[in-house]
């Protein structure tokens, strides 16, 4: 960590969004040893995220009562909202580095961590150990996903789990995921009516019109950045809220066509879906040839779509925004 954060080259053994995070860090001038969560002012410890995750989060804490760990729920800015701790025994560690609610763990104010990176990175991040460039982190090992609202794509914070290092497994990946859904389908209950039924709509709209797609599964050499490209495309049709069609410029040379068009019905509920449409190497067509695939934009938890699986499927799906 401190190679890169003092401009030397980087060692191979560093995972992608570990490096990605070290580098900004670096980039923003930041140095081992100078980080500090910051205490934030008028936090508003009971808003919607809040009222949605805490049932969620409070189960999850009864799952990890007998170990060392502790729960954790940001806003889409890294401040924390909720701390919820299995046993004590993590408490003294957790109050050294300020892991309680007020306190910001963006990435600019204490480095590369769970709950910063993966709102940077925009897809779930596990951070562990020495990865962390905030000596008192090193102790633990942390995975923070996005909560994403289901009709709008917004991300509205982080569900994230740590625990002592060397307690860390593979579950905890698959637990943080499946909260972050829980609270997500929680944001939704808490909707109005309108809302849900302009959900219920668009997911109709959808539904019908995957059977004229061409199956397939998410290319796999469609790259991060690429998805974020897309992603952020997306987000910008939808803000617009009418018909359009833009086109994309990918890192590997292909275009990648998105459409936007209204989606409406009898009761005037009305949403912007957005569909993507990738040129991809046919493997039965021979070299050169392409077909074309309708898809799903949205990075998994974060686009505009209610979430699925942690990775789009490649079938025809839709942004949607009320």
């Amino acid at each position: 960590m401190e190679r890169i954060l003092s401009g030397h080259p980087a060692g191979e053994a560093a995972r992608a969004p570990i490096l990605n995070s070290w580098r900004r860090c670096r980039d923003a001038g930041l140095t081992p040893g100078a980080f500090q969560p910051r205490l934030i002012d008028d936090v508003d410890y009971d808003n919607t995220l809040v009222r949605a995750a805490r049932p969620v989060l409070e189960r999850l804490q009864t799952t990890v009562a007998d170990t060392p760990s502790e729960v954790l729920l940001s806003d889409a800015s890294g401040v924390q909202l909720l701390h919820l701790m299995g046993n004590t025994s993590i408490s003294r560690g957790s109050d050294a580095i300020l892991a309680v609610p007020g306190f910001s763990f963006a990435e600019s104010d204490v480095g590369t961590n769970a709950i910063g990176s993966t709102l940077m990175e925009r897809r779930t991040c596990q951070v562990a150990g020495n990865e962390h460039p905030w000596e008192p982190l090193r102790k633990f090992t942390a995975v923070g996903t996005r909560v994403c609202h289901p009709l709008s794509g917004r991300v509205e914070g982080v569900v994230c789990i740590a625990t002592l290092r060397e307690r860390a497994n593979a579950q905890m990946m698959a637990v943080v995921r499946q909260s972050a859904h829980a609270v997500e389908q929680r944001l939704l209950e808490l909707s109005t009516e309108r809302e849900r039924a302009l959900w219920r709509r668009l997911r109709g709209a959808r539904e019908a019109t995957a059977a004229s797609a061409v199956p397939g599964s998410m290319p796999r050499d469609l790259c991060h950045r690429d998805r974020l490209a897309l992603e952020d495309a997306a987000v910008r049709l939808i803000a617009q809220g009418r018909a359009a069609v833009v086109e994309i410029a990918l890192s590997d040379g292909r275009t990648a066509t998105l459409v936007a068009r209204p989606v409406s019905d009898s009761a005037d509920l009305t949403g912007i879906a957005v569909q993507a449409w990738l040129p991809a190497r046919c493997p039965t067509a021979g070299p050169g040839r392409y077909e074309t695939r309708a898809g799903d934009v949205a990075d998994d938890p974060g686009g505009a779509v209610a979430r699925g699986a942690d990775l789009p499927s490649w079938g025809d799906q839709s942004l949607s925004h009320a």
